[in-house]
């Protein structure tokens, strides 16, 4: 008997994987036990993208675990350690509808006697791989055991964690003295590491020495590398440090330490501030201090933490300032540069005078980033003439346009070039009339603009009257797209206050481009009458369709919905519905046009089973039924893993009275020590802080 007998008896096309139909497994499985090693590396990464994608489990997974657990236990199969480690991966996921999941246990709990012997294969990687495996399987007591026996012979510290792991992972009260016993001095860092981690994983008592062995096993190197069993063991085991622990543990790493335990120590602590509120006081001191630490990659990760931890930020202003001394680093990619960038960033967030000398000369060599543009736009600092000029000076030595290339290096320099003009401009916008002297710097960017040239110039309004030649010549320029000509009339607006010029502009872009036409006319306050009848054929042209042409539709229909029809945009969404494209827009769509749109209920029901669109489906149904319960439940699975947002306070404002079941939760997420979930990295202490403040409004309207 060979390892796939019987495998083409199986009615793969009936059972369905993550690409449909699953009528590729049998081929794909024997090529990834094929001799070809390229053709058995494209397979095996087929499977992992097919019968288990991203961790989500499928129909067809469990009819294949068999002959994968076949295929991994004959020694004789090439390349076995990759198809030990998808079976690990299928068996530790608990991502699949429940009939799936209950079957792909039962099939794993069938194979057990036959993945046991992978203990014991002369290959270490397997070795390491089954671990993972086998500590998933839901067979523990047939697992532990061997678990026990192996560890006697083994002789690899990575397997010998690995085996640690899964006895924590299968059996947590049963092996917690074991685990307890492998802390010993004497073992290797590995070992020690493994045995911290499986006890962190398990939630088991904190064993007294337990700080004490991080410290050993990380201060000069870095244990647990490429384990199976986890991408950051570190991470996972400081966690469960209290906020004293964590404070000694990371004071001891960054004072003691190699620069990459420094840095670890640094993450942690900043990791912890993202999670928890209460803990940001006491680690600020430890993040400001690692400022200072003589490795830059240390100062990097601290004026990380340091910039969205609101506490540490004063701690460490001298130091940072005292970073600004030397010359901008000429290397916009040296992490010198990022370092910087970061000092420039904390002290204008403070308000503090030292940046102002050292971003004028990081603006002149070109290396202010757009993240310091942007944190002089979000302080609002207000113009000076040094600044001015030196924006000024920033822009004349920047070309008004990018020739496009194919070349990777052009099309860096291309994004650099687009922030950074970008940032210049927003933040002339911003300062408006008071920076009217960068009007001729503002008219070299006029026919290549897609930002903010333009409506800086009318942000500057009749303090920029020297900018009307040159906005005339693009708005009347057949070349240009229209989008940009009604940029151009529009500036002449706030620029002439004569709203002739949007008003002739929008007639003419009509005819062509009536959704742009649209948008300004309504902007302007200007009657839609005569873009309807244009308007109506995009939103209801479905001929040679695509998405981006849908999405053309969607708008002109709400555009339509605006004016006061509501027949159209039913129309135009339930299009969207039938293709599949768009369904969120489409579903907003609907949510706008209200109890017209009753039509569309069963489709919008339809998307409350769909995780991409369930939130605004929900919000559809409240605001076309009046129904209560979808978006309640819609709320509850968002803030699990988005936190707020102004979609929160939308949603809250749209249930009023009906949101009083959400009220006790949202107190929780407002009032808790945990912060709310989602943001970007490098700002999320900041969005927590804002998002809670915006949810302390909402709940105040919400009990007023």
């Amino acid at each position: 008997m060979t390892a796939l007998d019987g495998i083409d008896d199986v009615d793969w096309a009936s059972l369905d994987h993550a690409y449909g139909p699953a009528d590729d497994v049998p081929g794909a499985l024997r090529d990834a036990a094929g001799a070809d090693e390229e053709r058995a590396g494209e397979a095996l990464d087929h499977l992992f993208g097919s019968i288990h994608h991203q961790g989500t489990l499928y129909p067809a997974t469990p009819r294949a675990v068999p002959f994968v657990a076949r295929l991994a236990a004959d020694p004789a199969t090439p390349g076995r350690a990759g198809l030990v480690h998808l079976l690990g991966v299928i068996a530790e996921s608990d991502d699949a509808a429940p009939d799936v999941l209950a079957d792909v246990r039962s099939a794993l709990g069938r194979e057990t006697p036959r993945l046991l012997p992978l203990l014991d294969d002369p290959d270490a990687e397997v070795r390491h791989l089954a671990t993972h495996l086998l500590g998933n399987l839901p067979s523990p007591a047939e697992v532990v055991p061997a678990l026990r026996a192996r560890r006697e012979r083994e002789r690899s510290p990575h397997v010998v964690a690995g085996l640690l792991a899964a006895a924590g992972r299968l059996a947590p009260a049963e092996c917690a003295g074991w685990l307890a016993d492998e802390l010993a001095p004497a073992l290797p860092a590995d070992v020690r590491a493994g045995a911290l981690w499986a006890i962190a994983d398990a939630a088991l008592p904190w064993p007294e020495a337990a700080t004490d062995v991080v410290v050993d096993c990380w201060l000069e190197d870095e244990p647990l590398t490429n384990w199976v069993w986890s991408y950051d063991p570190f991470a996972d085991i400081v966690a469960r440090l209290d906020t004293a622990r964590l404070t000694a543990l990371c004071r001891t790493l960054s004072e003691r330490g190699t620069a990459a335990a420094a840095q670890r120590a640094v993450e942690a602590a900043y990791e912890r501030c993202v999670r928890s509120r209460s803990v940001r006081d006491a680690l600020a001191p430890l993040l400001a201090a690692a400022v200072g630490h003589p490795a830059v990659s240390v100062r990097v990760a601290a004026a990380t933490a340091v910039r969205d931890v609101r506490a540490a930020a004063p701690l460490a202003a001298d130091t940072l300032a005292a970073l600004l001394a030397d010359p901008p680093p000429s290397d916009p990619n040296a992490p010198e540069a990022r370092l910087f960038g970061l000092a420039l960033d904390v002290l204008i967030t403070l308000g503090d005078p030292r940046w102002r000398e050292s971003f004028a000369t990081a603006l002149t060599d070109g290396v202010a980033t757009a993240d310091v543009l942007g944190s002089l736009i979000d302080s609002d600092v207000p113009c000076d003439p040094v600044l001015l000029a030196a924006v000024r000076r920033r822009l004349a030595a920047l070309p008004p346009h990018w020739a496009h290339t194919p070349d990777d290096h052009a099309v860096l320099g291309h994004l650099r070039w687009h922030n950074e003009v970008n940032g210049l401009t927003r933040l002339l916008h911003r300062w408006g009339p008071d920076a009217a002297d960068a009007v001729p710097e503002l008219v070299a960017l006029v026919p290549h603009d897609e930002w903010w040239a333009i409506r800086a110039l009318a942000a500057m309004g009749p303090a920029a009257s020297s900018a009307v030649p040159a906005l005339k010549a693009v708005r009347d320029d057949p070349a240009a797209s229209w989008q940009r000509r009604l940029d151009c009339a529009q500036a002449l607006t706030a620029i002439t206050e004569d709203v002739g010029h949007v008003t002739a502009c929008v007639a003419d872009a009509g005819v062509a481009e009536p959704v742009p036409a649209a948008r300004t006319a309504l902007r302007h306050d200007l009657p839609l009458d005569a873009l309807l009848p244009a308007l109506r054929d995009v939103a209801t042209t479905a001929a040679g369709d695509g998405p981006a042409a849908l999405r053309l539709r969607l708008e002109a229909a709400r555009l339509l919905l605006s004016a006061g029809d509501a027949e159209t945009p039913v129309r135009t969404a339930a299009d969207a519905f039938d293709r599949g494209w768009h369904l969120t827009d489409a579903a907003e769509l609907a949510g706008l046009v209200g109890p017209p749109a009753a039509a569309l209920v069963p489709r919008l029901r339809d998307l409350l089973a769909d995780p991409h669109d369930t939130y605004a489906a929900a919000l559809a149904v409240r605001r076309v039924t009046g129904e209560a319960k979808p978006l309640l439940d819609a709320l509850r699975q968002r803030l699990a893993w988005a936190g707020g947002g102004a979609w929160l306070a939308e949603s809250l404002r749209e249930l009023g009275d009906d949101a009083a079941p959400l009220v006790p939760d949202l107190r929780v997420l407002a009032d808790g020590d945990a912060a709310m979930p989602g943001g970007i990295h490098g700002r999320m202490v900041r969005q927590d802080d804002e998002e809670r403040e915006r949810l302390f409004a909402v709940l105040a309207e919400l009990q007023a």
